[in-house]
């Protein structure tokens, strides 16, 4: 039910944390990735849903961006006006405001409190996490000292605002240990854009658990934007070491990114050119998919921080098991899927090693490749944002007859 003929304030607001920029037809440039998160938003809300976006000139390093005209999409799309009474004018249809938990975004809430209209954060990375990656990043010291001051800031005025919001969505469980006890009603969800008719089928995890038993060299994978924050150029340290061991394998890696021509070079340095495979972007639905279900083995993570990517719940879907840096967002995969394999961060040696455990012992890939595609079923898109719209529509000021029933419990335990 789309709820337009609904009295009274019934329209979601999303605020996204990605700008858009100008497409060469006039139209705006997202990512497919956010366009499709908002429609299913739209199939679950009892009312219109609209984003406001900022621009931004730039476009971002996302991999699938797609220009956006006026009615071309199932939810609304416009330009976000700076806070103050145009933007308070506009937000008068809405009975729910959904952001990204930023100091940025303190103004945007005090708007929200000021004229009666509940608002809702939503959470990727914690403050160790936002470490790690300033960590990732080469700076001048002083600049450096700098960030760490102004993140140490920000945390703080995030933790205030949290006090003062209807709801926080948490994606992945970093975020949720630090702050569900702060938020009146947290939600925790693990992000992904898997369709429950996309999760592999009993008969292809079949046909892929036969092709690993038959003994033939590990299909390693990695996929995901080449920069220093995903690790990349920990894959060749990975390779190397399994080389040595002389572990039979097959690396494809997907993506791009600024740090492409820095790995190619490294992979030629290590002359690893015959086992590891540049295959550059592949389509989701028609490339990137498939590919991990009919033809990989293990995926194989060096994220040096705790983003809590959605390759994860992904790649799983696909029967694909992860063998990974035991960054915060991997860790709690692992300890709630009961799947995957997790070694210290930045020990490629001992990565390698556990690799090459698995490949002499495949009955362990093979079970831990059942439990990840057990997890990613619970986990489906169409289930999680289900999930996260009521959520949204019990902390809206939409009529109570349009709510949910009470609800046992508020915060969502990890079970």
């Amino acid at each position: 039910m789309r709820g337009d003929n609904i009295e009274g304030p019934n329209e979601l607001i999303l605020l996204p944390s990605l700008s858009a920029y100008r497409g060469p037809r006039g139209g705006l440039v997202l990512t497919r990735k956010y366009m499709e998160g908002a429609a299913q938003y739209a199939r679950n809300w009892p009312g219109p849903v609209t984003s406001l976006v900022r621009l931004d000139p730039q476009p971002t390093t996302d991999m699938d961006h797609q220009e956006y005209l006026p009615g071309e999409d199932e939810t609304g799309l416009e330009l976000r006006p700076e806070v103050g009474p145009e933007l308070a004018q506009r937000l008068s249809s809405a009975a729910q405001v959904v952001g990204f938990l930023s100091r940025d975004d303190a103004p945007m809430l005090e708007l929200c409190q000021s004229i009666g209209l509940p608002m809702v954060f939503v959470s990727e990375y914690s403050p160790r996490t936002e470490r790690q990656i300033l960590a990732s990043e080469q700076l001048h010291p002083l600049r450096r000292l700098r960030r760490h001051v102004w993140l140490w800031r920000s945390e703080r005025i995030r933790r205030d605002m949290l006090r003062r919001a209807a709801g926080l969505q948490c994606s992945g469980t970093p975020t949720f240990e630090n702050y569900k006890g702060l938020c009146a009603d947290t939600h925790l969800f693990f992000d992904n854009r898997v369709r429950a008719a996309e999760v592999i089928s009993d008969a292809a995890m079949q046909a892929k658990l036969t092709r690993l038993q038959a003994g033939e060299p590990l299909r390693l994978v990695f996929g995901g934007r080449f920069v220093p924050m995903k690790g990349v150029m920990e894959l060749p340290r990975v390779a190397s070491e399994l080389r040595r061991m002389n572990v039979p394998f097959i690396f494809d890696i997907c993506g791009s990114g600024p740090q492409e021509a820095e790995l190619r070079a490294s992979i030629q340095a290590n002359g690893l050119q015959d086992v590891m495979i540049l295959r550059g972007v592949l389509d989701f639905q028609t490339g990137w998919v498939p590919f991990l279900r009919d033809t990989s083995d293990i995926f194989v993570c060096c994220h040096t921080q705790g983003d809590p990517s959605c390759t994860y719940p992904e790649v799983m879907s696909c029967g694909v098991p992860i063998a990974g840096y035991a960054n915060d967002a991997f860790r709690g995969i692992v300890e709630t899927s009961g799947s995957g394999w997790q070694v210290p961060i930045f020990d490629a040696p001992a990565l390698a090693r556990r690799i090459a455990e698995l490949h002499r012992n495949r009955a362990q890939i093979a079970e831990a490749a059942l439990r990840a595609r057990d997890f990613a079923r619970q986990h489906v898109f169409e289930t999680t944002f289900a999930a996260r719209t009521a959520h949204f529509i019990r902390t809206s000021r939409l009529p109570e007859g349009l709510k949910p029933g009470p609800h046992a419990a508020h915060v969502h335990d990890r079970t």
